[in-house]
């Protein structure tokens, strides 16, 4: 059910975009008496992920989005002011930032219970009546998080990476995570034209082969 509540509320984020090993660190000094000093272990959480809910991006409304579910207890934003980046990675293993995402562009649902408003675009809200915003109370068991593509294209069927600067959250216990490549894989990455019929059919395409398949297969039974 909180997995339901999750999708229903970052679609109306994605409904708005259409229409509108841990590590540790330690450093040995020589202080100004001459006495050797170590600067504390940093503990830091690994990130995870758990599933890519969706990633998609409309080149006739240049406007996207995806979402997330990592399996990790974060409770809130850590210090980093480093914006989130969406990657792909070369064949020699490194990773080349293509899009940044900015905190405005992004909403995470922090493990707990908590209240949020989500606000959607104009033409949403013409729509809902002239709704401004919804107000839920959102209780996670594990960090979703869902953002906003913004003349930020992907390519459908291609692998790109989510980046998560280190300390970019924090735990219940004031721990930060390290920094993390989460993979969105191609099977989940999908483009629309803006066209409504060329969509459609881009969409119902499997589905029409597949009962074709279907009809021929009866028929070789029949005969």
């Amino acid at each position: 059910m909180k997995n339901k509540l999750f999708i229903i509320i970052s679609l109306i984020i994605a409904i708005s975009c259409i229409t509108g090993i841990v590590v540790s660190a330690s450093a040995d000094n020589i202080g100004e008496s001459g006495e050797e000093t170590t600067q504390p272990q940093i503990q830091r959480v690994a990130v995870n992920k758990e599933k890519t809910y969706y990633a998609y991006y409309n080149s006739g409304s240049q406007k996207g989005a995806v979402a997330l579910c990592l399996d990790n207890l974060f409770t809130d934003y850590g210090t980093s002011e480093k914006d989130i980046q969406l990657c792909t990675k070369n064949e020699d293993g490194t990773f080349t930032a293509i899009h940044s995402i900015t905190k405005e562009n992004l909403t995470t649902w922090f493990a707990g219970k908590k209240e949020y408003a989500v606000s959607p675009s104009d033409s949403l809200s013409a729509l809902l009546g002239g709704l401004g915003s919804v107000g839920v109370t959102v209780d996670c068991e594990k960090t979703n998080l869902a953002f906003r593509l913004i003349s930020q294209s992907i390519e459908k069927g291609k692998t790109y990476y989510v980046y998560i600067p280190e300390d970019y959250y924090v735990d219940a216990e004031g721990t930060g995570n390290l920094g993390a490549y989460i993979e969105i894989e191609g099977t989940s990455v999908s483009s629309y034209t803006g066209d409504l019929c060329t969509d459609l059919e881009a969409i119902t395409s499997g589905i029409y082969d597949l009962a074709l398949f279907g009809i021929e297969s009866l028929a070789s039974i029949a005969r």
